[in-house]
Parts: C-alpha cells; sequence; structure tokens
C-alpha cells in the first residue's frame, strides 16, 4: 500500500518527484519481497539461537548484561 502511495506521485508531471516516487516505490518493494521474505529468515537461521538474545535480557531482569 505504502508502495502504492508512493508510485501514484509518478503520474505528477514534475521530474524530481517523478524520481522520488520511484526510488521509494522500489524501495518499498525491494524491503518487502527480498529483505523481509529471504534475508531475514536467513540471518536467523545463521545465527541461530544467538538471534534471540532480546528473550534472554527480558528473562534475567532487563538491562545490559554486567561486566566485572
Amino acid at each position: 500500500m505504502l508502495a502504492a502511495t508512493f508510485a501514484a506521485l509518478a503520474v505528477i508531471p514534475i521530474l524530481f518527484l517523478l524520481q522520488l516516487a520511484f526510488i521509494v516505490a522500489f524501495g518499498v518493494l525491494l524491503d518487502t519481497f527480498l529483505v523481509r521474505t529471504v534475508l531475514v529468515p536467513a540471518l536467523a537461521y545463521d545465527l541461530g539461537p544467538r538471534s534471540w538474545w532480546p528473550v534472554r535480557l527480558k528473562a534475567d531482569g532487563g538491562g545490559a548484561p554486567e561486566t566485572t
């Protein structure tokens, strides 16, 4: 929906808005279809259990781990 909103700017006959609309719409679509569907799950798979570090912080009482 956001990509369509920015793509709608492309019909305005101002070159700057056309370029801006294309770049933003392309970026949103790239983020939607490549980053969130391929790269994020692949990174979570590569990191394994380390990708769940925020849950461990919450279980430990929050905050940064103490270093002594």
